[in-house]
C-alpha cells in the first residue's frame, strides 16, 4: 500500500512537472486560451436564455436526439412544449420589446427548422445535456453552452498554430490573428450560444491548416490526405456550407499537379483518398435524407432586397452593408447600434488593408525582408473569402435571410489578410507597433460591445 501511494505521488508530481513544462514552452498560447476562456464564460453567463440566433431550434435538436434516439428529419420534427414554457417563463419577447409575452400554446405544434442540419454538433453536446438533466431546461441550456465553448478554445489553438506556420518570424502576426478572432464581437456572441457554427468554423480552419501544411511537406503524404478527408467529412456532418472545402482542396491539388509533374500519380491518389474518406464519413446522412424525404434540404424563399440578379444584389442594394454589420456585430439579439462612423472606419480599414497587401507584395519582389505573406497565400485566402461572399449572395437570391455569420468559416483568412494588409504598408521594424495599435482598437471595441451595449441591456 505504501509503495502504491508513493507511486501515485510520484506520478502526480510528474504530471504537474509535465504541465509546467508545457506552460513554459507555450506561454503565449496559454495566455490566449485563458483570455478566450474568460470571454466565453462571461458571454455564456451574461446572455439570457434563448437569445442567441435560433437557440430554441438548435437546443430542440439536442432534445430530439436524446428523447427519440434518432436523427430528426426536416419538415417532420416538432418542438417540445417545455422549450416554449421556458421561453415564456424567462420572458423571451419581453426583454426585446419591453412587454410580457407568452410563447406557449398547448394546442399548437410548431416545426423545428433546425432539423435540416447535419447531426455532428448536436450529438457532441449530448453528454453535457445528459449530465445536467437534473437541473431543469435552463440549466441544461447553460451546460450545453459551456460545453460548446470547447470548440472556440480549440479554434484559438488551431489559429495560433496556423499563424505560426504562416509567419514563423513575425510574432505580431502569430499573436495578432488569433487575438482578433478572440475579440471579434459577433463570433463571440455566436460561439456563446447553442448552435453549430463554432464546430464548423473550427473544422474548416483546421482543414485549411492541414491543406497549407500539405503543400509544404516533402513529397505527397497520403496520411495528410486521409486527415483532410476525415475533417471534410466531419465538417459536412456539421454544416452543409462546409461543401466549399471540396473546391478549395481540389484547386490546391490541381495547382500541385501542374507544378509537381513527377508526383502526379501520388497526388491523384491523395485526391481520391480525400474524397473517398470524406464521403464515407458523411455520405450516409445525405443519402438517408434523399431516401426518406426525396430531397436534400428544403428551402423557402424570403425576399428582402428585391434584386433580380447577383450583380444588382451586391452593387445596387444594401446587401453588402448588412453583410458587413452582421459579420462584425449586429445580428439577432446582439443588435449593436453601430454608428455610421464606426462602420465607415471598418470599411475604410478593409480597403487600406487590400492596398497594403498589394503594396507589400510589390515591394517584397525587389526589397528583401519586406514580404510578409507569400503572394500565392494572399491570392488563396482572398479566393476563399470571395467564394464565401458569393455563396452567401447566392443563398440570399435563392432562399433569403443571409447573415454575416455565414462568412465565419473564412474567419482565419479574413483576419489574416486584414492584419497583414494593414502592416504591409510599413517597413518590417514598424509592423509590431502597427499590429499593437490595431489590436488595441479591436480590444476597446470588443470591451465596449460587451459592457455598454450588451451587459447594459441585461442588468
Amino acid at each position: 500500500m505504501e509503495a502504491e501511494a508513493t507511486a501515485r505521488q510520484a506520478g502526480g508530481k510528474s504530471r504537474a512537472a509535465a504541465a509546467l513544462h508545457w506552460l513554459s514552452l507555450n506561454r503565449v498560447l496559454a495566455a490566449l486560451l485563458l483570455l478566450a476562456l474568460t470571454k466565453c464564460l462571461l458571454w455564456t453567463i451574461a446572455i439570457p436564455p434563448w437569445r442567441t440566433p435560433d437557440e430554441p431550434q438548435h437546443f430542440g435538436y439536442i432534445q430530439y436526439l436524446s428523447r427519440e434516439r434518432s436523427i430528426p428529419l426536416s419538415g417532420e420534427t416538432y418542438f417540445y412544449p417545455d422549450t416554449f414554457e421556458s421561453m415564456t417563463r424567462t420572458n423571451f419577447g419581453g426583454i426585446l420589446s419591453g412587454a410580457e409575452s407568452s410563447w406557449y400554446d398547448p394546442g399548437q405544434e410548431k416545426l423545428n427548422p433546425a432539423a435540416g442540419h447535419p447531426p455532428l454538433y448536436y450529438m457532441s453536446m449530448l453528454p453535457a445535456y445528459w449530465l445536467s438533466g437534473g437541473g431543469g431546461i435552463e440549466t441544461q441550456l447553460y451546460a450545453v453552452r459551456l460545453a460548446g465553448a470547447v470548440f472556440f478554445l480549440l479554434l484559438v489553438a488551431v489559429s495560433y498554430r496556423f499563424a505560426r506556420l504562416l509567419f514563423p518570424d513575425a510574432v505580431h502576426m502569430q499573436i495578432g490573428v488569433p487575438l482578433l478572432i478572440i475579440l471579434h464581437p459577433q463570433l463571440g456572441f455566436i460561439s456563446a450560444g447553442v448552435m453549430n457554427d463554432s464546430l464548423a468554423v473550427l473544422l474548416f480552419t483546421y482543414f485549411l491548416y492541414r491543406l497549407v501544411l500539405f503543400t509544404r511537406e516533402d513529397g505527397v503524404s497520403l496520411r495528410s490526405a486521409l486527415v483532410m478527408g476525415a475533417v471534410a467529412g466531419l465538417g459536412m456532418l456539421t454544416r452543409t456550407s462546409f461543401s466549399l472545402a471540396y473546391p478549395v482542396g481540389f484547386i490546391v491539388l490541381a495547382v500541385m499537379l501542374a507544378r509537381r509533374r513527377g508526383e502526379r500519380a501520388r497526388l491523384l491518389q491523395a485526391a481520391g483518398l480525400m474524397l473517398g474518406v470524406s464521403l464515407l464519413i458523411c455520405g450516409w446522412y445525405f443519402l438517408r435524407n434523399y431516401l426518406e424525404l426525396g430531397y436534400l434540404q428544403p428551402a423557402g424563399k424570403v425576399e428582402r432586397y428585391g434584386a433580380a440578379g447577383l450583380w444588382e444584389l451586391i452593387w445596387a442594394t444594401r446587401f453588402r452593408g448588412d453583410l458587413i454589420t452582421s459579420f462584425l456585430g449586429n445580428f439577432s439579439w446582439m443588435s449593436i447600434p453601430l454608428p455610421l462612423d464606426v462602420m465607415l472606419w471598418f470599411r475604410r480599414a478593409g480597403e487600406v488593408a487590400i492596398g497594403g497587401l498589394v503594396v507589400g507584395g510589390a515591394v517584397g519582389l525587389w526589397r528583401r525582408g519586406w514580404e510578409l505573406m507569400r503572394p500565392w497565400l494572399v491570392l488563396f485566402f482572398a479566393l476563399i473569402i470571395a467564394a464565401f461572399v458569393l455563396s452567401v449572395a447566392y443563398f440570399e437570391l435563392n432562399v433569403g435571410g443571409a447573415q454575416g455569420r455565414y462568412l465565419f468559416l473564412a474567419i482565419f483568412p479574413f483576419w489574416t489578410l486584414f492584419l497583414a494588409g494593414l502592416c504591409g504598408w510599413f517597413p518590417p521594424s514598424w509592423r509590431p507597433r502597427v499590429a499593437t495599435l490595431v489590436l488595441l482598437a479591436a480590444g476597446i471595441f470588443s470591451a465596449w460591445v460587451f459592457t455598454d451595449e450588451f451587459i447594459g441591456r441585461v442588468l
